[in-house]
């Protein structure tokens, strides 16, 4: 027998409920400090979060405080492996031991803006442009020199340089000589000349190949490969989501009544103009299933059934989560009469405003037919922090400090550890740390596997038909 298009998506619905969620944060204590040293943090900030938003509601504050400081100090040390470490965190640290480097960290800050500042002054005098129009002679090979250390960086080799041409005193230099004694005495030459040394120190060379081991430069081969294995992790899990919406979009129409017809539409787009603010707003939709009547779709708007974005990895759900809500909380915003035009691959979709409305999120929940889709393997051990909240809680002074008693042999306890959880409830930097655990449930609470979204929507119209 056919069902009706409502019947059907109540159906869809509770397959959506009933479906397995494979990539569940733990729940309890037990379980999260059997998930490792992160689940452990990430579950003991979430016991803050929920004290600091409600204190009667929470027993056993000192039993959670040692949960953390004990699942931190294990953080710290696992960081500080030599191999497998942390190599951001134990650059901070080289950094708030050794004052060289420390120097040499706020240097960097500025040295595009200084090499810019001299190449500029250089280039004034000594550009081989202007050159070509001076008289040939020492004085002009001079600059020319001047000119080439400027523009290889070799900046302590330029301040001896000038230094050597101002005490020559050579025909032909003196229209030169007060802007070249600028460039030697300029700020920006001092600071540049310093870092060239800085880099010959030992601590130094040692801090920038921490830097390097933290993954590829921006604008390097390296980031660019990684970059493309990265999007085609990403088309193969978008190709795994929309194969399985097609198979569940054809389920549907062979037990639907009637001329309404569930389709799959991919990369769905925000219309332009549509009401509500765009900014940081999710706009393009991996993938949804649409149901409207293919001969009078026009009139009223097709139903959107289901929408899905699509991640190669569970932890991906949880940066994007924010983003998400805003891009659902903006298309609620739509006019309940109104029809909006969507651009897709698979063609514009007309979708009624009063089916848009449906995407408000509730209580920062997703509304059950939004989801996460996911084609991954379940890890063995999940990894609930993501890499800022690791390097903000590392980067805390009790973190460093502890990190810098373990360096010299010391056993410090981690009890030491205790201001970093007082600070998780009242200092601002630590604000987003506090929430991700929760953010991280609510995506993965959401999340599905194609394969087990299939099996649940199979199993819901077996048990229609049978009842």
């Amino acid at each position: 027998m056919d069902l009706q298009p409502h019947h059907l998506d109540a159906l869809l619905l509770a397959a959506l409920r009933t479906a397995p969620r494979r990539y569940r944060l733990p729940a309890d204590a037990e379980a999260a400090v059997a998930g490792g040293t992160e689940a452990t943090l990430a579950f003991a900030m979430e016991a803050a979060r929920i004290e600091k938003a409600s204190p009667a509601a929470l027993p056993g504050h000192d039993g959670i405080q040692a949960l953390f400081t004990r699942a931190l100090a294990q953080l710290i040390r696992e960081a500080l492996a030599p191999e497998r470490g942390d190599p951001a965190f134990q650059a901070a640290m080289l950094q708030a031991q050794d004052a060289q480097v420390h120097e040499h960290v706020q240097l960097s800050r500025q040295r595009a803006a200084d090499r810019r500042t001299l190449r500029m002054a250089v280039d004034a005098i000594a550009h081989p442009g202007k050159l070509r129009r001076e008289a040939a002679g020492a004085a002009r090979d001079a600059l020319g020199r001047l000119h080439g250390l400027a523009a290889a960086g070799a900046w302590t080799e330029l301040a001896q340089a000038i230094g050597r041409l101002l005490a020559q005193e050579l025909p032909g230099a003196g229209n030169f000589r007060a802007p070249l004694e600028a460039i030697q005495s300029s700020p920006a030459l001092q600071r540049l000349a310093r870092g060239s040394e800085l880099l010959r120190l030992e601590s130094v060379q040692r801090y920038q190949a921490l830097c390097e081991r933290r993954g590829p430069l921006a604008g390097s081969d390296a980031a660019a490969a990684e970059g493309r294995a990265s999007a085609q992790q990403g088309r193969i899990a978008e190709h795994a989501a929309v194969e399985a919406f097609r198979k569940i979009a054809g389920m549907l129409n062979r037990h639907c009544q009637g001329a309404t017809t569930y389709r799959v539409a991919r990369g769905l787009r925000t219309p332009r103009g549509f009401p509500g603010e765009a900014r940081k707003a999710k706009e393009e939709w991996d993938a949804a299933i649409v149901r409207g009547d293919a001969c009078g779709e026009a009139d009223g708007g097709a139903d959107l059934v289901l929408l899905a974005e699509t991640k190669a990895s569970p932890a991906a759900a949880t940066s994007d989560f924010p983003r998400l809500l805003r891009g659902l909380r903006r298309l609620a915003q739509a006019r309940a009469e109104a029809v909006y035009a969507f651009a897709s691959a698979d063609g514009e979709q007309r979708i009624a405003g009063a089916s848009l409305q449906g995407m408000r999120p509730i209580r920062r929940l997703l509304p059950p037919h939004v989801i996460y889709c996911c084609s991954a393997p379940p890890e063995a051990l999940p990894q609930p922090l993501g890499a800022a909240t690791k390097a903000v809680l590392l980067a805390e002074p009790a973190s460093l400090a502890f990190a810098q008693q373990l360096a010299r042999g010391e056993a410090p306890s981690h009890a030491a550890l205790a201001p970093v959880w007082h600070a998780l409830a009242t200092a601002p930097r630590l604000q987003a740390a506090l929430h991700q655990y929760e953010t991280a449930q609510k995506a993965r609470a959401a999340m599905l596997h194609p394969d087990d979204l299939l099996a649940s929507l199979a199993h819901c119209l077996q048990r229609s038909y049978s009842s």
